[in-house]
């Protein structure tokens, strides 16, 4: 056997003390971070952003050395904009590949789909949902990173409507989860603001076209529209209302946020009204806004990789961050390799996340309670106009968010 001499000996010590953070860190088993995303189907653009959001939040906690000299380790599932899918990847992550947490959930059929595979599971899901079933009632192992529809984005947008003139509006939603919450979101902000809506109706999911109800919205004499949709069908109503001839301003909740929807409507996108995260409009936010830095340090990331900066890509931040946060205040001798210690950390994950308070997030300030699981005050979007060729620019807004 060949021996090392001193200087030898010297030189492996000082390559082992020389090693970066992370090659120590892979010596111990990884956090298995479970993650199902609709990277296929109708809604896809909103989990390919998903993705994206999740790559960078990980890739830059991985790069910081893990958590507890642990690094997180991503077993991704595509959803395939199927509410089916996500029960069968849920329940796989957490029997089959041990995920300490399962965050994503593109839709909130999917969300709400995988509640009781995660809560028999006892691991806890952070989802990406809308809709606000899926965090009322309280579920033990359920969270929410969306900002609440009802006392925010319709109400914001039936402010822009009135204060455009309008005074006979229309609503016509997607007839899935997200689009009855928005149907109850709307029914309580037109009764608390006093609105008595001209029309309303809804369309089917997978709907080519909705001529009959533009037709009797503009025989009900709307002279303004609001619409709860996803990507390609709010794009369908929208063009199906202009080449009808409505001429009255649109707006549209926030699901259509993002470069892809200006691609898919052409000149039909622009000037629509909508909703979005702080993240879209970061640079145009004040120096002293607390989320500036957070949101700063996404945008100009994503879009130095990506272009145009889709607020998806938000959700799965705070999502990955969140549980960091929980995660680190864990007991960091359990090693999620072993069955005992994978059950007890599951639990104070779950036990953390709800103790949060004040996480300064992408979608907003976190701070979540046993009765809260959403976290989020009402005052996290802003309205922005979509206009081709550059950013979506800050409406000039008078109203408040309710």
């Amino acid at each position: 056997m060949k021996k090392l001499g001193v200087m030898g000996l010297v030189a492996v010590i000082g390559i082992v003390f020389m090693m970066p953070a992370w090659a120590h860190a892979q010596q111990k088993a990884p956090y298995v971070v479970g993650v199902v995303l609709d990277l296929t189907g109708i809604i896809s653009n909103i989990g390919i952003a998903e993705k994206r959001g999740l790559d960078i939040a990980i890739d830059a906690v991985n790069a910081a050395g893990g958590v507890h000299g642990r690094q997180l380790k991503t077993i991704v599932y595509d959803g395939e904009t199927t509410p089916a899918k996500s029960v069968l990847h849920s329940k796989r992550l957490i029997d089959v590949d041990k995920a300490v947490v399962v965050l994503g959930y593109s839709s909130s059929g999917g969300t709400m789909a995988a509640i009781q595979t995660v809560e028999s599971g006892k691991t806890a899901m952070i989802g990406g949902g809308a809709s606000e079933k899926i965090w009322i009632p309280t579920k033990p192992w359920v969270y929410s990173v969306v900002p609440r529809q009802r006392e925010a984005s319709i109400p914001m947008l039936l402010d822009v409507l009135k204060q455009k003139g309008s005074k006979k509006i229309a609503y016509i939603h997607i007839d899935n989860v997200y689009g009855q919450t928005g149907r109850e979101t709307f029914d309580w902000a037109v009764k608390d603001m006093k609105i008595t809506p001209a029309y309303v109706e809804k369309y089917a999911p997978g709907s080519t076209d909705v001529a009959p109800q533009i037709t009797q919205m503009k025989a009900a004499g709307a002279d303004g529209l609001l619409i709860t949709g996803q990507l390609a069908d709010t794009v369908m109503v929208i063009k199906n209302a202009r080449d009808q001839g409505f001429t009255g301003p649109i707006v549209s909740d926030y699901a259509v946020v993002g470069p892809e929807f200006i691609e898919l409507a052409g000149k039909y996108g622009e000037g629509i009204v909508t909703t979005t995260i702080k993240t879209s409009v970061a640079p145009e936010l004040p120096a002293n806004d607390p989320q500036k830095k957070v949101t700063m340090e996404l945008y100009t990331k994503y879009t130095q990789k990506h272009g145009a900066f889709s607020l998806y890509a938000g959700h799965t931040w705070d999502q990955v961050y969140l549980f960091v946060e929980a995660l680190r205040k864990c007991d960091a001798n359990l090693d999620p390799a072993k069955d005992a210690d994978l059950a007890k950390l599951r639990a104070q994950i779950r036990d953390n996340l709800e103790k949060i308070k004040g996480f300064v997030g992408q979608n907003g300030m976190f701070t979540y309670t046993p009765d809260n699981h959403n976290g989020l005050p009402p005052n996290c979007y802003v309205p922005v106009v979509v206009q081709s060729g550059g950013p979506r620019d800050p409406v000039s807004y008078k109203g408040g968010a309710r």
